[in-house]
Protein backbone atom coordinates (compact mmCIF):
# COMPACT_ATOMS: atom_id res chain seq x y z
CA UNK A 1 0.00 0.00 0.00
CA UNK A 2 1.17 3.36 -0.71
CA UNK A 3 2.38 5.50 2.19
CA UNK A 4 0.61 8.75 3.24
CA UNK A 5 3.54 10.47 4.14
CA UNK A 6 4.77 13.27 1.87
CA UNK A 7 5.99 11.31 -1.60
CA UNK A 8 8.28 13.63 -2.07
CA UNK A 9 10.77 11.75 0.21
CA UNK A 10 10.25 8.56 -1.44
CA UNK A 11 11.91 7.24 -4.50
CA UNK A 12 10.55 5.09 -7.03
CA UNK A 13 12.90 2.38 -9.84
CA UNK A 14 11.96 2.57 -13.21
CA UNK A 15 12.07 -1.06 -15.25
CA UNK A 16 10.57 -2.82 -17.41
CA UNK A 17 7.25 -4.98 -16.07
CA UNK A 18 7.87 -9.01 -15.47
CA UNK A 19 5.91 -11.41 -15.14
CA UNK A 20 1.31 -11.27 -15.31
CA UNK A 21 1.16 -10.34 -11.33
CA UNK A 22 3.01 -7.19 -12.46
CA UNK A 23 1.18 -6.37 -15.45
CA UNK A 24 -1.82 -7.32 -13.01
CA UNK A 25 -0.98 -4.69 -10.49
CA UNK A 26 -0.47 -2.19 -13.81
CA UNK A 27 -4.34 -2.63 -15.01
CA UNK A 28 -5.47 -1.85 -11.34
CA UNK A 29 -3.38 1.33 -11.71
CA UNK A 30 -4.97 2.14 -14.68
CA UNK A 31 -8.07 1.81 -12.92
CA UNK A 32 -7.34 3.97 -9.75
CA UNK A 33 -6.16 7.14 -12.34
CA UNK A 34 -8.65 6.39 -15.22
CA UNK A 35 -11.60 5.32 -13.44
CA UNK A 36 -14.28 4.08 -16.17
CA UNK A 37 -14.56 0.45 -17.24
CA UNK A 38 -12.61 -2.55 -18.54
CA UNK A 39 -13.16 -0.88 -21.85
CA UNK A 40 -10.99 2.19 -21.15
CA UNK A 41 -7.79 0.62 -19.89
CA UNK A 42 -4.82 -1.20 -22.26
CA UNK A 43 -5.34 -4.59 -21.01
CA UNK A 44 -2.54 -6.95 -19.53
CA UNK A 45 -2.81 -9.39 -22.50
CA UNK A 46 -2.43 -6.34 -24.93
CA UNK A 47 0.93 -5.43 -22.76
CA UNK A 48 1.90 -8.80 -23.13
CA UNK A 49 1.68 -9.30 -26.60
CA UNK A 50 3.32 -5.15 -26.90
CA UNK A 51 6.61 -6.24 -24.96
CA UNK A 52 6.75 -9.40 -27.23
CA UNK A 53 7.18 -7.67 -30.30
CA UNK A 54 9.39 -5.32 -28.74
CA UNK A 55 6.90 -2.31 -27.50
CA UNK A 56 7.76 -0.62 -24.07
CA UNK A 57 5.68 -1.76 -20.88
CA UNK A 58 8.22 -0.37 -17.80
CA UNK A 59 6.38 0.84 -14.93
CA UNK A 60 7.74 2.92 -11.41
CA UNK A 61 8.65 1.01 -7.96
CA UNK A 62 8.15 2.45 -5.08
CA UNK A 63 11.76 1.77 -3.08
CA UNK A 64 9.63 1.20 0.42
CA UNK A 65 7.00 -1.54 -0.29
CA UNK A 66 7.99 -2.30 -4.53
CA UNK A 67 4.58 -1.20 -5.24
CA UNK A 68 3.99 -0.39 -8.91
CA UNK A 69 3.05 3.79 -8.91
CA UNK A 70 3.23 4.68 -12.32
CA UNK A 71 3.55 3.03 -15.59
CA UNK A 72 4.34 4.20 -19.35
CA UNK A 73 3.47 2.07 -22.37
CA UNK A 74 4.91 2.79 -25.59
CA UNK A 75 4.13 0.68 -29.24
CA UNK A 76 5.94 0.58 -32.35
CA UNK A 77 5.02 2.88 -35.02
CA UNK A 78 5.51 1.98 -39.48
CA UNK A 79 9.12 4.15 -38.27
CA UNK A 80 11.81 2.26 -36.94
CA UNK A 81 12.62 5.80 -35.36
CA UNK A 82 9.49 6.67 -34.24
CA UNK A 83 7.67 5.32 -31.43
CA UNK A 84 4.25 5.90 -30.08
CA UNK A 85 3.53 6.25 -26.08
CA UNK A 86 0.32 5.29 -25.76
CA UNK A 87 -0.16 5.92 -21.96
CA UNK A 88 1.36 7.41 -18.63
CA UNK A 89 -0.24 7.19 -15.61
CA UNK A 90 0.74 8.28 -11.85
CA UNK A 91 -0.40 6.98 -8.88
CA UNK A 92 -2.39 9.92 -7.50
CA UNK A 93 0.09 9.80 -4.29
CA UNK A 94 3.20 10.57 -6.67
CA UNK A 95 1.84 13.26 -8.37
CA UNK A 96 3.72 16.05 -8.15
CA UNK A 97 6.80 14.33 -7.69
CA UNK A 98 8.32 14.29 -10.65
CA UNK A 99 7.96 10.63 -11.78
CA UNK A 100 6.20 11.63 -15.15
CA UNK A 101 9.12 12.85 -15.76
CA UNK A 102 11.56 10.30 -14.92
CA UNK A 103 9.01 7.47 -16.65
CA UNK A 104 9.49 9.70 -20.10
CA UNK A 105 13.25 9.58 -19.40
CA UNK A 106 13.01 6.25 -18.84
CA UNK A 107 11.18 5.99 -21.98
CA UNK A 108 13.58 8.23 -23.77
CA UNK A 109 16.58 6.43 -22.64
CA UNK A 110 15.13 3.25 -23.77
CA UNK A 111 14.61 4.06 -27.06
CA UNK A 112 17.72 5.83 -27.51
CA UNK A 113 19.28 2.64 -26.88
CA UNK A 114 17.11 0.82 -29.90
CA UNK A 115 17.96 3.71 -32.49
CA UNK A 116 13.96 5.47 -31.36
CA UNK A 117 14.90 9.53 -31.84
CA UNK A 118 11.52 10.58 -31.98
CA UNK A 119 8.17 9.89 -29.37
CA UNK A 120 5.44 10.82 -30.38
CA UNK A 121 1.66 10.66 -27.99
CA UNK A 122 -1.72 11.89 -27.81
CA UNK A 123 -3.26 13.97 -24.98
CA UNK A 124 -6.43 16.29 -23.74
CA UNK A 125 -5.38 19.86 -24.67
CA UNK A 126 -7.40 21.06 -22.12
CA UNK A 127 -6.01 19.48 -19.37
CA UNK A 128 -3.30 21.96 -18.15
CA UNK A 129 -1.87 19.47 -15.49
CA UNK A 130 -0.87 17.53 -18.80
CA UNK A 131 -0.14 20.25 -21.27
CA UNK A 132 2.69 21.89 -18.75
CA UNK A 133 3.71 18.51 -18.53
CA UNK A 134 4.15 17.50 -22.23
CA UNK A 135 4.76 21.29 -23.91
CA UNK A 136 6.27 22.99 -21.09
CA UNK A 137 8.81 20.49 -19.13
CA UNK A 138 9.40 18.19 -21.58
CA UNK A 139 10.05 20.23 -24.84
CA UNK A 140 7.63 18.69 -26.98
CA UNK A 141 5.86 20.69 -29.63
CA UNK A 142 2.12 19.91 -31.51
CA UNK A 143 1.22 21.00 -35.12
CA UNK A 144 -1.65 18.62 -35.40
CA UNK A 145 -5.54 18.11 -33.32
CA UNK A 146 -7.85 15.20 -33.96
CA UNK A 147 -11.17 15.25 -33.20
CA UNK A 148 -13.00 12.86 -30.78
CA UNK A 149 -10.22 10.65 -31.04
CA UNK A 150 -11.63 7.47 -29.43
CA UNK A 151 -15.05 8.56 -29.41
CA UNK A 152 -17.31 8.12 -26.63
CA UNK A 153 -15.38 7.31 -23.28
CA UNK A 154 -16.11 6.87 -19.24
CA UNK A 155 -14.28 7.51 -16.11
CA UNK A 156 -12.18 10.76 -15.98
CA UNK A 157 -12.99 11.52 -19.92
CA UNK A 158 -16.80 11.15 -19.52
CA UNK A 159 -19.14 14.20 -21.12
CA UNK A 160 -16.83 15.78 -23.32
CA UNK A 161 -15.78 14.60 -26.77
CA UNK A 162 -12.29 12.98 -26.67
CA UNK A 163 -10.30 15.60 -28.93
CA UNK A 164 -6.76 14.86 -28.56
CA UNK A 165 -3.49 17.03 -29.57
CA UNK A 166 -0.54 15.26 -30.90
CA UNK A 167 2.62 15.78 -29.02
CA UNK A 168 6.04 15.14 -31.00
CA UNK A 169 9.07 14.87 -29.04
CA UNK A 170 12.79 14.73 -29.75
CA UNK A 171 14.66 13.83 -26.01
CA UNK A 172 17.42 16.30 -25.85
CA UNK A 173 16.05 19.03 -28.10
CA UNK A 174 14.03 22.05 -27.51
CA UNK A 175 11.30 23.91 -30.23
CA UNK A 176 12.16 27.33 -30.48
CA UNK A 177 9.85 29.88 -27.74
CA UNK A 178 9.51 33.11 -26.77
CA UNK A 179 10.49 34.12 -23.37
CA UNK A 180 8.67 33.60 -20.54
CA UNK A 181 7.59 37.06 -19.89
CA UNK A 182 6.48 38.09 -23.47
CA UNK A 183 3.29 39.71 -23.65
CA UNK A 184 1.08 37.88 -26.52
CA UNK A 185 -1.90 38.65 -28.00
CA UNK A 186 -4.67 36.14 -27.44
CA UNK A 187 -6.72 34.68 -29.62
CA UNK A 188 -9.56 33.71 -26.92
CA UNK A 189 -11.48 34.79 -23.89
CA UNK A 190 -9.34 33.29 -21.09
CA UNK A 191 -12.54 33.17 -18.90
CA UNK A 192 -14.96 31.56 -21.79
CA UNK A 193 -12.70 30.28 -24.37
CA UNK A 194 -14.51 31.92 -27.29
CA UNK A 195 -12.35 32.08 -30.10
CA UNK A 196 -12.21 35.53 -32.04
CA UNK A 197 -11.70 34.28 -35.73
CA UNK A 198 -9.43 36.41 -38.02
CA UNK A 199 -7.35 37.26 -34.81
CA UNK A 200 -4.58 34.98 -35.54
CA UNK A 201 -2.13 37.47 -37.10
CA UNK A 202 0.88 37.75 -34.83
CA UNK A 203 4.45 35.98 -35.09
CA UNK A 204 3.46 34.39 -31.70
CA UNK A 205 -0.05 34.09 -29.68
CA UNK A 206 -1.76 32.94 -26.37
CA UNK A 207 -4.55 29.84 -26.89
CA UNK A 208 -5.93 29.81 -23.03
CA UNK A 209 -7.80 26.63 -22.35
CA UNK A 210 -9.52 26.08 -18.83
CA UNK A 211 -7.49 26.54 -15.16
CA UNK A 212 -9.47 23.43 -13.69
CA UNK A 213 -11.12 20.96 -16.39
CA UNK A 214 -11.59 18.40 -14.05
CA UNK A 215 -13.69 20.92 -11.57
CA UNK A 216 -15.73 22.22 -14.93
CA UNK A 217 -16.70 18.50 -16.39
CA UNK A 218 -18.02 18.25 -12.38
CA UNK A 219 -19.88 21.56 -11.32
CA UNK A 220 -20.18 22.92 -15.24
CA UNK A 221 -19.85 20.32 -17.91
CA UNK A 222 -21.79 22.52 -19.96
CA UNK A 223 -18.95 25.18 -19.50
CA UNK A 224 -16.45 22.22 -20.23
CA UNK A 225 -18.27 21.35 -23.93
CA UNK A 226 -18.18 25.57 -24.85
CA UNK A 227 -14.36 25.49 -23.96
CA UNK A 228 -14.15 21.90 -25.99
CA UNK A 229 -15.62 23.23 -29.09
CA UNK A 230 -14.17 26.71 -29.05
CA UNK A 231 -10.57 25.46 -28.83
CA UNK A 232 -11.36 22.73 -31.17
CA UNK A 233 -11.61 25.43 -33.89
CA UNK A 234 -8.75 27.69 -32.53
CA UNK A 235 -6.23 25.28 -33.21
CA UNK A 236 -7.99 24.41 -36.47
CA UNK A 237 -7.17 27.62 -37.98
CA UNK A 238 -4.30 28.30 -36.32
CA UNK A 239 -2.75 24.62 -37.51
CA UNK A 240 -3.98 25.69 -41.20
CA UNK A 241 -1.94 28.96 -41.24
CA UNK A 242 1.04 27.07 -40.08
CA UNK A 243 1.26 27.68 -36.42
CA UNK A 244 2.81 24.90 -33.89
CA UNK A 245 2.19 24.80 -30.31
CA UNK A 246 5.83 25.26 -28.58
CA UNK A 247 5.21 26.27 -24.88
CA UNK A 248 2.80 26.48 -22.23
CA UNK A 249 2.18 28.70 -19.80
CA UNK A 250 0.39 27.62 -16.38
CA UNK A 251 -1.17 30.18 -14.26
CA UNK A 252 -4.70 31.65 -13.33
CA UNK A 253 -5.25 32.11 -17.14
CA UNK A 254 -3.16 28.74 -18.63
CA UNK A 255 -2.85 29.63 -21.93
CA UNK A 256 -1.10 27.85 -25.09
CA UNK A 257 2.03 29.86 -26.89
CA UNK A 258 1.93 29.18 -30.63
CA UNK A 259 4.24 30.66 -33.37
CA UNK A 260 4.07 30.83 -36.80
CA UNK A 261 6.08 29.38 -39.14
Amino acid sequence: MVRSGHPVQMKARVRELRGTAELLAAEDLQFLVWGGSERDIFPRDAMRALEHIGGLVAGAFSSDAGELVGLVVGLPTAQSHVQHSHLLAVHPAWRGTGLAVKLKQFQAEWGRERGITQIEWTYDPLRAINAQLNIHRLGAFATTYIDDFYGEMGGINAGIASDRLVAVWTPGSLPARPPQDAELPAINDPRTGDWRPGAEEAPAVLLHIPADLPGLLDEHPEQAVTWRQQTRGAFHALFGRGYRVCDFRRGAQPAYVLTAG
